[in-house]
């Protein structure tokens, strides 16, 4: 099973996007997040505003998740259906990880499904003030490592929070088949590690 990781740039005020608007050249950065990827997803609006720019995609099989055509370009599969069937069984097949840039709306929205595994952060020392914020979630520090200018790659696996778990003390739901508990046991949050204050 194949993880899906969501690559970003953040700035040290917990911002995550449109890096090209508080970094005075964003291309660098986001270079090295595409360094090494084989299998991006791309939600439309990302996928329009910096595939044909980034260097590294040519050789890359992108993957568009949207509900509306997109401009075709070499390498590029649109994703249609069910998002959260396709991405699911899209994880299930052997393969390379699946590396999301940007596209905050589908981060967000694989957060919600439980499908990203990991977070991929390059940490950068400028102030953005605002934008949209990383959803605080309970991840666990995998990795970090000073890159050059002060920015930091930090690397996140998720750990989503426990639900109600069955017992083993399961009895016939009736006629329309399937199992039933006849006690739950609660499950304890774990706390949130927290990339920034």
């Amino acid at each position: 099973m194949r993880n899906i990781v969501a690559k970003l740039c953040m700035s040290e005020d917990g911002i995550v996007e449109r890096p090209e608007q508080w970094l005075t050249d964003a291309r660098p950065a986001l270079g090295l997040l595409t360094a090494g990827t084989r299998t991006v997803l791309f939600g439309r609006r990302t996928f329009e505003r910096y595939a044909g720019s980034l260097a590294g995609l040519e050789h890359t099989r992108n993957l568009v998740v949207s509900s509306r055509p997109v401009v075709a370009r070499p390498g590029t599969e649109l994703l249609q259906g069910d998002t959260r069937r396709v991405l699911t069984a899209l994880k299930s097949v052997p393969g390379e990880d699946l590396h999301i840039f940007g596209s905050l709306t589908l981060v967000r929205a694989l957060l919600r499904w439980r499908l990203i595994d990991e977070f991929s952060l390059l940490i950068h020392p400028v102030a953005a003030g605002r934008g949209m914020l990383l959803d605080r979630r309970p991840l666990r520090l995998i990795s970090m490592c000073a890159r050059d200018g002060g920015v930091l790659e930090a690397n996140y696996s998720v750990r989503y929070a426990a639900t109600a778990v069955p017992s083993t003390a399961l009895v016939s739901s009736g006629r329309w088949g399937g199992t039933r508990s006849r006690d739950r046991v609660a499950s304890t949050a774990r706390p949130a590690v927290r990339t920034h204050a």
